[in-house]
């Protein structure tokens, strides 16, 4: 197995647990499928032709979030890659070019994205018009503390008890520290932490 396996295993063994909607299927696609426009990475490919998202969505609490299919890969760049210009959709020249935005809240304007071009595709994620900060130093090391935290919100905290009147529960706060810190280090977890719940 290799680190995608492993993480995808912890994965999609929450979303069955807490039966999440959605599923994700082995299609092996991903050659007839990926995007011309769209850069790609071993890790993407590995992601997308074994464990491709159809329909998953996660409650985090807060914003609800959604993979990204293969089929709608390309239309989840605009908005990031592609603006609206003169004349139709243009090149964001803020974006870079090997980022791939493959999850998002339902409605958009919070991108999580890939990194093609480094090894091991590091993930960065984003909200309004903030640039792009690294969440994960890998895909594998994302789904792998994605998993832990649909174990904490859904398994510990019932979902919508992570905050109150008075913000973010300090137990689930805690709880996050101790499961997740470890998985992405202390600098990608404060991040990681800061696009969820700040």
């Amino acid at each position: 197995m290799n680190k995608i396996d492993d993480a995808m295993a912890e994965l999609t063994k929450a979303h069955i647990k807490y039966k999440l909607g959605g599923s994700f299927q082995r299609l092996n696609q991903v050659v007839s499928k990926w995007p011309s426009s769209l850069r790609r990475s071993a890790q993407l490919d590995d992601f997308f032709n074994c464990y491709e998202p159809i329909g998953v969505k996660i409650e985090t609490g807060f914003t609800p979030l959604k993979f990204v299919s293969l089929d709608a890969l390309e239309k989840a760049q605009i908005g990031y890659k592609w603006i609206n210009g003169d004349g139709g959709k243009k090149i964001n020249q803020d974006w870079n070019e090997n980022y791939v935005v493959f999850m998002d809240d339902l409605g958009g304007g919070k991108p999580i994205v890939a990194l093609t071009d480094i090894e091991n595709t590091p993930i960065f994620a984003s909200y309004g018009p903030v640039a792009p900060f690294q969440i994960a130093d890998s895909l594998a090391e994302f789904l792998s503390a994605l998993a832990k935290l649909i174990e904490v919100v859904y398994g510990e905290f019932n979902i919508f008890d992570i905050s109150d009147d008075d913000g973010v529960n300090p137990s689930f706060v805690a709880r996050l520290d101790v499961e997740i810190a470890p998985i992405l280090g202390e600098r990608n977890y404060q991040n990681f932490f800061d696009y969820f719940y700040g």
